[in-house]
């Protein structure tokens, strides 16, 4: 289930670059402009171009923070996971001195 989820959210991402670029291929946006970055001016390329650019780069940038969040937090549960295991081992252990401990003489009798 996971996985069509995401499929779908790529699919989705996709679409909307794909209507992105086609409406930004139009001859208005083709229009070749150069960009002042700072105080260096870049060659002249087209408009369509900076958008497909952008959005390329913000698929990225999301992708390798998705990525980062989902090793760190397999990494957590790993380590949560570990410390719930030794401490039911704990527990095992405890747990059949527990009777015991806390009747040592047996039941009582009848006169009790």
């Amino acid at each position: 289930m996971t996985l069509l989820k995401w499929a779908l959210v790529f699919l989705c991402a996709f679409c909307v670059a794909f209507v992105i670029i086609v409406t930004f291929s139009q001859q208005p946006f083709k229009q070749p402009v150069p960009a002042v970055i700072f105080t260096y001016q870049t060659t002249a390329i087209p408009i369509y171009l900076y958008v497909a650019g952008a959005l390329c780069l913000g698929l990225l940038v999301g992708f390798c923070i998705a990525l980062f969040n989902y090793i760190s937090l397999k990494t957590a549960l790993f380590k949560k996971n570990k410390k719930i295991k030794e401490l039911e081992d704990k527990i095992a252990l405890l747990q059949p001195a527990s009777p015991v401990a806390a009747n040592p003489g047996g039941p009582p009798g009848p006169g009790f």
